[in-house]
């Protein structure tokens, strides 16, 4: 049967139809042109099959950033199965107790993380299927030994010989994970329809031709690696992956690959700014941009000055898709200095209101209110995975509640005041306080302990835990004992305060509002 659906299986087989002379994904080992990808796409779908995965299944990915990445995950699309990148930053516990959730038929990890496959071995058995991808950062002991096939070394013997079963737009295409309120990443479910939406909103905000592109460092797990790559190979342009962010490689890779467009939070562009821009040719560029968190003034007229007049600011998430269902502030936008806290106007075809916290998507407040931020568009996501109640929760109608705090001024523009549940960012990650706290709290001479964000010049916001004593401990035992725990190494506080007593409002919960305050005072 014929349908009108698109979907992002169809985007890369256009692309390697109507692009065979571009370069679609290149790292520091590997170079496909568009047809090498989906030839290499296509015999992954194969391997696949073979392990038993079909339509609906999970496969679930921990990889960095790379080629081989790219082919694993489209591999999985490609017959109709729906690949999930995991946190690789995340302890055992949590990565076992995600993948419990998520049932995968297949795991595909990279070489680098083959001592921590092999715990998820023994915790998850109903995983059957291992594949192991290569990748720059793969240790060469780990590129061709073991049992499990290896990406790209054992595609060769693989070949489709079957039509894989129809897609249409409505089908779950990835599952995005993001940070919840119990501290474990939920399942955001994206279909084919919201990743197209995406796909071609990103392609509309940096005017994406096919003679463009990319450097992608990002975190495999993250939407931000969707929102760079899925609109560059969606245009038949190319990606430039690096499996970790390292600012001198960043701009050897942008001015090797003639990089046209750099997408960087402020973090890494105030990092990237203090390296000797002059040693490299980085002419090709011809937008900047920025998101996670907010933009200084200086920074802002830095990038202008030495990277590109052309700057873009975009507000979106896990859940919004963020290019197709968010805000954006483009390059004339910014270029009035005293907007530059704000996250712009709505997207293309996207659309915002402010209502009352905890109130309804009725309950919308007049501008200059503020309240929690509502999000609509054609790349909103469609629920989330193995959680319906949290689903109905957050998802009301067409509008998806951020858990945002903003407001919008008189010339329509929203800026936002924080999070509704306090959550800290740092370095453009997120991250949950009282997943910190219950690390912290789980010392036996600790009595109560809360967790803030506090102003960080590097990283926008540093983790600070203000702890209440009840037996002996000194800084330096908590800070190794939380170490140890299963709490992420970004997720640590890099400070800790001990007082005789946390500020409390009138409920009895801890201010959180006042502790920062008492933070930012000078000692």
């Amino acid at each position: 049967m014929t349908t009108r659906d698109i979907t992002v299986r169809d985007m890369l087989h256009r692309a390697a139809d109507w692009f065979p002379e571009r370069e679609s994904v290149v790292d520091g080992l590997y170079r496909y042109t568009y047809p090498q990808l989906r030839d290499q796409v296509q015999r992954c779908a194969a391997l696949y099959h073979s392990l038993g995965v079909r339509k609906g299944d999970r496969v679930a990915l921990m990889a960095v950033a790379s080629v081989q990445h790219v082919v694993a995950l489209f591999g999985a699309i490609e017959i109709g199965a729906i690949p999930v990148a995991l946190h690789v930053r995340e302890s055992v516990g949590t990565l076992s107790a995600v993948l419990d959730q998520l049932s995968p038929r297949a795991l595909v990890y990279d070489g680098v993380f083959t001592a921590l496959v092999a715990q998820i071995r023994q915790r998850n058995p109903l995983i059957t299927g291992f594949v192991r991808v290569v990748s720059p950062q793969t240790p060469p002991t780990e590129r061709d030994s073991g049992d499990d096939p290896i990406l790209p070394r054992d595609l060769a013997g693989y070949s489709l010989d079957f039509e894989p079963m129809e897609l249409h737009e409505y089908d779950t295409a990835i599952i995005a994970l993001s940070s919840g309120t119990t501290g474990l990443p939920k399942g955001v479910i994206h279909t084919n329809r919201t990743l197209m939406e995406s796909a071609r909103g990103g392609a509309y905000l940096w005017r994406m031709s096919p003679q463009d592109a990319m450097c992608n460092m990002l975190s495999t797990a993250f939407i931000g690696w969707y929102n760079v790559t899925l609109p560059v190979i969606n245009a038949g342009a190319k990606v430039a992956f690096m499996t970790h962010w390292d600012p001198s490689e960043f701009l050897r890779t942008v001015q090797d690959e003639r990089c046209t467009h750099a997408f960087l939070a402020p973090t890494m562009w105030r990092m990237l700014l203090r390296q000797g821009l002059g040693d490299y040719d980085l002419s090709s560029i011809t937008s900047a941009g920025f998101a996670g968190e907010p933009m200084d003034t200086a920074t802002l007229r830095e990038i202008r000055e030495r990277i590109s007049p052309n700057i873009l600011n975009i507000y979106g998430s896990t859940e919004s898709g963020s290019c197709s269902a968010g805000t954006v502030m483009f390059p004339h936008d910014l270029e009035d200095e005293s907007r530059i806290d704000s996250v712009g106007r709505p997207m293309l075809n996207a659309d915002i209101r402010i209502i009352k916290p905890g109130g309804t998507a009725d309950d919308v407040l007049p501008p200059g209110e503020e309240g929690e931020v509502l999000i609509r568009g054609p790349s909103v996501a469609a629920g989330i995975w193995y959680r319906p109640a949290l689903a109905r929760k957050v998802f009301e109608g067409p509008w998806w509640h951020s858990g945002d705090i903003g407001v919008i001024d008189q010339d329509r523009y929203l800026y936002l005041r924080g999070r509704v549940d306090d959550m800290i960012i740092s370095g453009g990650i997120n991250i949950l306080p009282s997943v910190v706290e219950d690390a912290v709290m789980s010392h036996a001479a600790v009595s109560e302990a809360a967790v803030i964000g506090v102003p960080d010049q590097n990283w926008g916001q540093r983790v600070v835990a203000v702890v209440v004593k009840r037996g002996e401990v000194t800084l330096e035992e908590l800070e190794a004992y939380v170490k140890q725990t299963d709490l992420a190494s970004y997720a640590r506080p890099r400070e800790y305060c001990f007082v005789d007593e946390l500020p409390k409002g009138n409920t009895g919960k801890v201010s959180r509002k006042t502790l920062r305050e008492q933070m930012a005072k000078p000692t």
